[in-house]
């Protein structure tokens, strides 16, 4: 451990990359899937957002640009403070400039006091055309996937679904569409079915939800940053094996982070500091623990559609954090966020239940085995990078990423019949969640990634003669895996008994030789970044 912490600045480096990944990048893919009800898709921050959103022509904003020079000028002005904070233990100036220098190019896509675009940015809610029809009469799975304003209120945005849903259904002649939500478009989905319901809904789906809140985004609003060397470590050696931490991966994902090490980079340059890796950590850890929190703050606290990411734990400490005293000034955008987070988010297993109870027809459909960004203390939990599956299922009880329930667990909830929800690694019990028989987890996904062979899945739940369980279907069973190499989900051996004795615990020498190993493969690994 002690080797990993002197090179926790060349991991931290790499990490970066990632930690202001945003959800829902891509929509859903075509994959020849049909429905023969039309199939409403909410992707989540996906739409190009236009400097006037009247006109498709204008500047797209979504994308920051950093003008020639910009990190240049602003890294000499912070070559002082960088100085004052590395030999002095000063940060606080050095910080602040930085955070404005950042900020100052994201500005555009920030929203007002309250909560609006006054700067007329956005995106008109996509209207298109209503008859999308294949040859044989069916809907292809991606004919009717909105464009809209993905930082706005989503109990607003779900009024003008509610009009698009009626536009489909006049134009079509159906008396239901499906409706899938995923990330923010999740967020939106429990918004219009707090307020409408299920009655025009043939089928729902909830795609990676964040119903507890999204915990890396959820803490960082709360200001509850925390750096684990295990998590690092952890996360690091995931992206690496997974092929995902490759440096030409594309400017797409590379978000906040990387211009902050960019400004970190010039300033130690202009500086002709040969720093040790001590001092680089401790440049690192500020960048974590200080100007992360206030750019989340100074960009997505002015978003609606990020404040339903909060969950109901951090949800009032992060107001406080945010707006302090200002609560008078931003009195319309915490009117907006107070409504998604005590209308819909607080009571979303009430929504569930009474919709349930209605006939509908609701589905879940999280990601799983996939380490946690390493700045929060769920990052031991297990989920899909930035959400855990406690939370994307309302309640599922996981045991940590690459570890097993505890035995005890296991048994007593066998005796309760719960064995025919465990994973079969043991990972996983999904009877705890609020929809055990209709929850799907996908594993080794992690929260951005939407490749077209997900939509089997959809295609299966959305075509099934009735109600659909995770028992109905062997090829589309409760745990799958996607399986790259062939853009297709593969079923996952199930539980196929109860537990009745304590699985047996590695021996000392087993624990040893996988220790060994995993130091090996962590060196291995961490030279592949350079």
């Amino acid at each position: 451990m002690r080797c990993f912490r002197n090179s926790a600045a060349a991991v931290l480096a790499a990490i970066l990359v990632f930690c202001a990944a945003v959800p829902a990048f891509a929509g859903i893919g075509g994959g020849g899937y049909s429905s023969p009800v039309p199939t409403v898709y909410l992707a989540g921050q996906g739409s190009v957002i236009y400097a006037d959103k009247n006109d498709t022509h204008s500047e797209q904003i979504q994308d920051v640009e950093i003008p020639d020079g910009y990190i240049g000028d602003r890294a000499k002005e912070m070559i002082g403070p960088l100085a004052d904070g590395i030999f002095r233990d000063r940060w606080d100036t050095w910080c602040n400039m930085l955070t404005d220098a950042v900020a100052e190019m994201y500005a555009k896509q920030a929203l007002d006091e309250n909560g609006e675009a006054s700067n007329g940015s956005g995106v008109k809610f996509s209207s298109g055309r209503y008859v999308r029809r294949n040859s044989d009469g069916t809907y292809a799975l991606n004919s009717y996937s909105p464009l809209y304003d993905w930082r706005l209120d989503p109990c607003a945005i779900a009024d003008d679904l509610h009009v698009y849903i009626g536009q489909i259904k006049a134009a079509t002649g159906c008396d239901k569409v499906n409706l899938i939500g995923r990330s923010i478009g999740a967020s939106v989905l429990m918004a219009y079915l707090a307020k409408y319901g299920v009655e025009d809904l043939e089928n729902v789906v909830i795609y990676c939800p964040s119903f507890y809140g999204m915990e890396v985004f959820s803490r960082a609003f709360a200001g509850k940053i925390k750096v684990d060397p295990d998590a690092v470590e952890r996360f690091a050696t995931y992206y690496v094996e997974s092929g995902r931490a490759d440096p030409g991966e594309g400017e797409a994902y590379l978000g906040i982070m990387p211009a902050l090490l960019k400004f970190v980079q010039a300033s130690v340059r202009l500086n002709l500091l040969d720093l040790p890796v001590g001092a680089l950590n401790r440049i690192y850890m500020k960048v974590y623990e200080k100007v992360y929190p206030q750019l989340l703050v100074k960009m997505y606290g002015s978003m609606p559609s990020f404040w339903s990411l909060v969950g109901d734990e951090d949800y009032e400490q992060a107001k406080t954090l945010i707006f302090g005293d200002n609560t008078d000034t931003y009195a319309g955008l915490i009117e907006k966020i107070d409504r998604f987070h005590y209308d819909v988010l607080v009571p979303a297993d009430e929504i569930i239940s009474s919709l349930m109870q209605e006939g509908g027809k609701l589905h879940i459909v999280c990601k799983s085995g996939v380490p946690m960004v390493p700045v929060v203390e769920d990052a031991k939990e297990n989920g899909d990078m930035l959400t855990t599956v406690r939370s994307a299922t309302l309640g599922a009880t996981t045991a940590p990423v690459g570890e097993k329930l505890p035995g005890s667990y296991l048994i007593e909830a066998s005796r309760k019949g719960a064995w025919k929800y465990f994973s079969a690694a043991r990972d996983i019990d999904a009877s705890t969640g609020i929809l055990p028989d209709h929850t799907w987890f996908i594993d080794g996904l992690d929260h951005r990634s939407m490749p077209d062979g997900v939509n089997v899945l959809f295609d299966g739940i959305l075509n099934f003669d009735g109600y659909m369980t995770v028992f109905d279907d062997p090829s589309l069973p409760q745990y799958l895996a996607y399986d790259a190499a062939e853009d297709t989900l593969c079923a996952m051996p199930s539980q196929q008994q109860p537990v009745e004795e304590e699985p047996a615990n590695p021996s000392i020498f087993s624990r040893i030789a996988d220790f060994f190993k995993r130091i090996v493969a962590f060196f291995r690994n961490l030279f592949r970044f350079n």
